[in-house]
């Protein structure tokens, strides 16, 4: 009499917990009644769903908070920190977690909208050491000035409209020597002021 009990308490015990199981991962890669994500969003890059390519959270299709992007390695890659209205700091990391790249960008969605993610401000690219190599300038996913430097110092300069250079100038030892035009892509201009 007492096995048969003893059978039905663990039998159940097992049915229970894999409820319980199967419920708290379904909480991943959820939709509200209209469709847009929600709660808890994960990724993997293997159909066996042991190698994590995304991690994050949604409220109402908008990514919140802080999403997480890994290498193929299971490396750290790049993160993405969201703030109000989409717009988020995003950085992108070396194998060994220091910052390789840094700035802001913005996520637009709404409804009847695409979604469309675009860079926005300076970003600013580090070498392993931590030297600043480069700092680029876009303009709503447009790049519009480039900045870049050896050793700390900065060597050259180019301003952009849209997608053409139109002014560089050249620097040594923080000094500048030499700034070309350009106008539709072709060079209107030399001036060496040293």
């Amino acid at each position: 009499m007492r096995l048969p009990s003893l059978f039905l308490v663990v039998c159940l015990a097992a049915v229970l917990g894999s409820c319980a199981g199967s419920r708290s991962a379904s909480k991943a890669n959820r939709s509200d009644r209209n469709g847009l994500a929600k709660g808890r969003w994960r990724t993997y890059q293997d159909s066996a769903t042991q190698l994590l390519y995304t991690s994050g959270r949604y409220r109402h299709g908008r990514p919140v908070g802080t999403f997480r992007y890994y290498a193929p390695t299971g490396a750290l890659d790049r993160t993405e920190s969201y703030a109000r209205e989409g717009f988020c700091e995003v950085t992108y990391w070396y194998p060994g977690g220091k910052v390789a790249r840094r700035g802001a960008a913005q996520w637009v969605t709404g409804k009847d909208k695409l979604p469309r993610f675009y860079w926005y401000g300076p970003w600013t690219s580090y070498a392993e050491d931590g030297q600043i190599t480069a700092v680029q300038t876009y303009t709503d996913g447009t790049i519009t000035r480039a900045e870049k430097y050896e050793n700390g110092k900065l060597t050259e300069v180019e301003t952009y409209e849209p997608g053409k250079a139109t002014r560089t100038e050249t620097y040594q030892d923080g000094q500048l020597l030499k700034v070309e035009t350009f106008e539709k892509g072709l060079r209107t201009g030399t001036t060496n002021t040293l």
